[in-house]
């Protein structure tokens, strides 16, 4: 289905599932009613992903915030991220811009805990809503690739 993608999410999907963690610790001090909690983030670090697919080693630097909201209730939405970050990616003293813009969203439904992605992932990605039973991992609606840059034009602006 998407397993080729699907790697390239692995960083968002890895800040959301952080962001989830935080709200759910945070979670029982909000009991009674909504809570938000403001992370900024200035991060630089190697993207060992994108090391592997460049053929080099490139390093990303990702600036911005996330803002967590959590609600105690047992259906419905129960956590709210939403993310503006500017990621820098460099290698060879070359660098590629972009932003991570959007909304995650864990809901609480009969059929399980779906998180929803909402926005846009910039490379090998999409604009809309990919959205994922957490209880089975599995796709429950994938978005058409839209819009995206791939991987081999980010290589070539890295290493050129």
């Amino acid at each position: 289905m998407m397993t080729g993608r699907r790697a390239v999410w692995a960083p968002v999907v890895v800040l959301v599932v952080v962001a989830a963690v935080v709200g759910a610790t945070a979670t029982g001090a909000w009991a009674g009613k909504p809570g938000m909690q403001r992370f900024d983030v200035d991060v630089t670090e190697p993207d060992t992903f994108m090391s592997a697919e460049c053929g080099v080693a490139v390093t990303a630097r990702v600036r911005g915030h996330v803002i967590v909201r959590a609600f105690d209730r047992e259906r419905g939405v129960v956590e709210l991220t939403t993310l503006n970050l500017a990621v820098t990616l460099t290698a060879n003293g070359n660098s590629y811009s972009f932003r991570d813009v959007g909304a995650d969203q864990v809901r609480l439904t009969r059929d399980g805990a779906i998180l929803s992605i909402i926005g846009q992932i910039p490379i090998e990605g999409f604009y809309g809503v990919l959205k994922i039973n957490l209880d089975t991992d599995e796709i429950v609606h994938e978005p058409s690739p839209t819009h995206f840059v791939g991987i081999e034009e980010v290589c070539a602006a890295l290493t050129a």
